[in-house]
This record gives C-alpha cells, structure tokens and sequence, in this order.
C-alpha cells in the first residue's frame, strides 16, 4: 500500500502493474479497495490498476468533515495528478459510481472511459433500508474476527454465495478494538454525513454531459429480499439513456455486492471487450 496526499488528506492506495492504459477504480459506501481484487485477476496485468481506500474507510485518513461527492472529486483529481495520468479509465461500484458520474461531468478531458457497477444515479429513500446491514456494523466491536466473518456470513445478501474473495474483503476491513476485539475500519461519522449529502444530490443532472463512453452493470438480484435491488429495470435503462454513449449489462444471479465479489463470466467478457475496444 502507497499512501498519497491529496486534496488536504492522505488515501491509501494499491496497484497492479499492467502493460494498458491505467484503470483507477473507486470503491462503494462503507467498502475498501479490495473490492476490486476480482477485477484485477480480469485484467491479468492488460492494464494497470490503481484502487485506493476514500477518505473515512479502509487505511486512508479520516478527516472529521469532507464527505461530499465534491471532496471525492477533488481526491481523485489529486490522486491522477500524482500518478502523472492525463487521462484514464474510471471504474466505480455503487458509491464510486456516483463518483465516476459526477467526475466525468466535471472533468470530460481527465476520462478516456468509464465503468459503472451498479451505482451512478439518484438513491431512493428504500435503498438506505437495504443498506442498514452495513451500516449497523459501523463502531460495533465483536469479540473476533471469525465471529464479525461469521454475522456477515449470515446475512441475506451472502446467503449461499460467500466466496474467498468476499471473506479478504471484510478481513481487511478491520482493526483492533479497544476492548480486545475487532471493529470496523470505516468512520461512523464519515458514512452518517456522506448519507446526508447524498440525500440532497441528484445524479441525473450530469448524465447527459458524460462524454466518455460508458459500461453499466446492473445487478438484478435484492439484498434482504428478493425484490430490494438497489437500481431498478427502469432506472438502468432511463440512466443508459441519458448517457451519451453508454451499454448497459444485466449481470445474471448477482447482487449489489457479488457484482464485484463474484464469479461472473458476463463480468469478465463485456469488461475485456470494452477495454479493448
């Protein structure tokens, strides 16, 4: 892990070397870069990878205010100035979605492509409620980490689907706890004002300024029901739509969180084709 200051904090970055144009890939709400290991083993070293923790999560700094899609925005910005990328490919699941968006919007010339896992536009009031898993585990110490692995393991959304690749993502997202146990890396406060702000931002107003061409996956399948997806049929159409150049892809048998931390050879292909392309 690198750690790079930018925009008055310092994020925790890693990277895959590769022989391609790079590809920096922003993670979702209450995640870490590791969520982007599988795609890492996609790309097989055609193209560089750079995926960093944001601000509040992971090993970055946690700053007591900042968290705005304007702020990611701005670490992002530093972090491709840093690295000496004029222009790369942007991939962001869920919240790194809404980020990829509203930075190709602002910054068209910093963009060459951009991949969008399930993310990207406007939250409806019913997604925080599929979300309070993750967000109940924020600040809660459990007595190890094999019984913080076991709880998720239990949760509906991993229900016959939990994988190595899922169990590397959550072992890296904790830490010591203060009473012997293990915690959450991710700032309560961070993910208590980002909620806030995201309630007030709407996504759409930028869509149709996206100049990149754009890969949408939509992951079909609920969270704590079968029917509580986080992007809609509809909303993933209307979403491709508006974006200029834009294919979207409905990825069979995944979720919000197996679109990453699966196996999905619909995944693998239409990335592949993209890049190459």
């Amino acid at each position: 892990m690198q750690h790079v200051k930018t925009n008055g904090t310092v994020l925790a970055v890693h990277e895959w070397p590769g022989r391609g144009p790079a590809v920096v890939a922003i993670h979702g709400l209450t995640s870490n870069h590791t969520v982007w290991y599988p795609i890492a083993e996609v790309l097989a070293g055609s193209h560089r990878l750079v995926a960093y923790d944001l601000r509040g999560r992971g090993d970055s700094a946690k700053p007591e205010k900042g968290y705005s899609l304007a702020e990611h925005c701005g670490d992002l910005l530093g972090l491709l100035d840093h690295f000496g990328l004029e222009r790369a490919i942007v991939a962001g699941h869920s919240l790194g979605a809404h980020i990829g968006v509203r930075f190709a919007a602002h910054h068209p010339e910093r963009v060459s492509k951009l991949v969008l896992f399930d993310g990207g536009l406007d939250v409806r009031a019913e997604v925080f409620d599929s979300l309070a898993p993750a967000l109940s585990r924020l600040g809660v110490e459990f007595p190890s980490l094999q019984g913080f692995l076991d709880t998720l393991k239990g949760l509906p959304m991993f229900a016959g689907r939990w994988n190595d690749s899922i169990a590397r993502h959550y072992t890296y997202d904790v830490e010591p706890g203060p009473g012997g146990g293990v915690r959450s890396k991710v700032a309560k406060h961070a993910i208590e004002e980002e909620v806030a702000n995201l309630q007030r931002t709407r996504l759409w107003v930028w869509h149709h300024r996206i100049k990149a061409p754009t890969l949408l996956f939509r992951a079909p399948d609920g969270l704590l029901r079968s029917d509580d997806c986080l992007m809609t049929q509809e909303e993933a159409e209307a979403m491709a739509h508006a974006i200029p150049n834009c294919r979207l892809v409905v990825v069979p048998a995944a979720n919000h969180y197996t679109v990453l931390l699966g196996e999905h050879p619909v995944v693998t292909r239409e990335l592949r084709a993209f890049f190459a392309a």
